[in-house]
């Protein structure tokens, strides 16, 4: 089945009004929280404003060097998250939350592994040409769900499912979707900054920097909460292709 780009945003869309009260608090606690911390740690790293792009690559990786152990275990939470979100689609059926965490704890490892496999074949791509890094990550971005739908049968047939779900034109709406959920979430920190900036010159300088800290976190927040939307969406709009 061929998707449409409208018909995976209104799904999605469908899928959060259907479940926002179990939404909330999964991103709250894996996306908010995370993304609040690495807003913090970007926020004190002490970036030079007007550094060259060779300045810039040795302040990024002195940031890393600097913070891993934080930055791994936000991108943990992160990813944590994401399966959580995918298994109370796929796995809840009137499960309560807490059971919903305790199957995604069970699987997590798996699970863990399609994202970090994921992640490397998108970077490569990417260090070739674009373009590869753009097809891989179109074509591996429904392992995941598959996963979740069918984790008894592994992480190697959640990746064959994947790419089978995402052929002929289905991984440039894949894409195109995740690119419209970056597109929104980066407008949306240029329009909150606007307002913050004008913020500041009615209340405390350090008061209008920590709410710009908490809406960009929020704003990362809601575009992972996203991404894991589409990918059920997506994910349930191929079913009826599979076996024809």
């Amino acid at each position: 089945m061929r998707l449409d780009l409208v018909g995976v945003l209104a799904d999605a869309r469908a899928l959060w009004r259907r479940e926002r009260e179990l939404l909330v608090p999964i991103a709250g606690m894996f996306f908010f929280v995370p993304m609040l911390a690495i807003v913090l740690l970007l926020a004190n790293s002490g970036f030079p404003g007007d550094a060259t792009p060779e300045q810039l690559r040795e302040a990024i990786a002195a940031f890393y060097e600097a913070n891993i152990v934080a930055i791994l275990a936000a991108n943990l939470a992160i990813a944590f998250g994401s399966f959580t979100v995918l298994n109370l689609f796929f796995q809840g059926g009137g499960r309560t939350l807490g059971e919903v965490l305790g199957i995604t704890l069970r699987r997590f490892l798996p699970y863990l592994a399609i994202y970090l496999i994921a992640s490397v074949l998108f970077s490569f791509g990417l260090s070739l040409l674009v373009l590869p890094g753009l097809f891989v990550f179109g074509r591996t971005w429904l392992a995941a769900p598959s996963f979740a739908a069918m984790p008894e049968k592994g992480p190697i047939h959640a990746f064959r499912e994947g790419w089978r779900r995402s052929a002929g034109f289905n991984w440039i709406v894949l894409l195109a979707a995740a690119m419209v959920t970056v597109i929104v979430a980066m407008l949306l920190i240029v329009v909150s900054s606007v307002l913050i900036g004008g913020l500041a010159t009615l209340v405390e300088a350090r008061v209008a920097l920590v709410i710009g800290h908490v809406v960009t976190a929020l704003i990362g927040g809601l575009a992972w909460t996203g991404f894991a939307l589409l990918r059920v969406a997506a994910y349930r709009r191929t079913e009826p292709s599979i076996g024809t």
